[in-house]
């Protein structure tokens, strides 16, 4: 009986051998940032403009809805331009992220009274589809190509600046 007690024993702390031995033989797994952090995936909501002179503008005269998963993105966005024309833009497109590049492709786009009056579907060319990204105080800061937009991405959501005109701020939603 005590023979059986001992192999018993034994054989329950020999089934904890390789769990230790990968714990010891891969300790970098145990502090490394998990995946998701590294990511930019999810729904935004735009929840309000910051203009150059202090003016907040809010839905339903800003409205935006941004997702990016997997992947892929889309993008949603209506407001008023100063003439009181209605200003959007409805884009489909795939990108890539790491913590060094962000990289996109538009697919499809349909803007109306965005860059010049009327409604287009050109696609912008662009030489490079890449921007370097920068992390910083847990934010992933970058300007995607040919938008003009410098972006900052944290948890709770993202600023998007154009230049000196205006801050757009998006709240994470999903």
């Amino acid at each position: 009986m005590h023979e059986t007690s001992v192999i018993r024993r034994t054989a329950g702390r020999l089934r904890l051998v390789p769990l230790l031995a990968l714990l010891v033989g891969h300790a970098e797994f145990s502090v490394a940032e998990p995946s998701a952090a590294l990511s930019i995936d999810g729904t935004y909501e735009l929840t309000k403009r910051v203009m150059s002179d202090g003016t907040v503008l809010k839905p339903p005269l800003v409205s935006g809805l941004y997702t990016l998963r997997h992947g892929r993105f889309h993008l949603n966005l209506f407001f008023s331009n100063s003439d009181g024309t209605i200003a959007s833009e409805s884009t489909n497109g795939h990108y890539t992220f790491s913590s060094t590049k962000y990289c996109e492709w538009i697919d499809y786009t349909i803007r109306n009274n965005l860059d010049k009056a009327g409604v287009t579907t050109e696609i912008p060319v662009l030489e490079d589809h890449c921007a370097p990204v920068i992390s910083k105080n847990g934010r992933f800061n970058f300007s995607p190509p040919g938008e003009g937009v410098a972006t900052s991405f944290g948890r709770e959501g993202f600023t998007a600046r154009l230049g000196t005109e205006f801050v757009d701020h998006w709240r994470k939603i999903e």
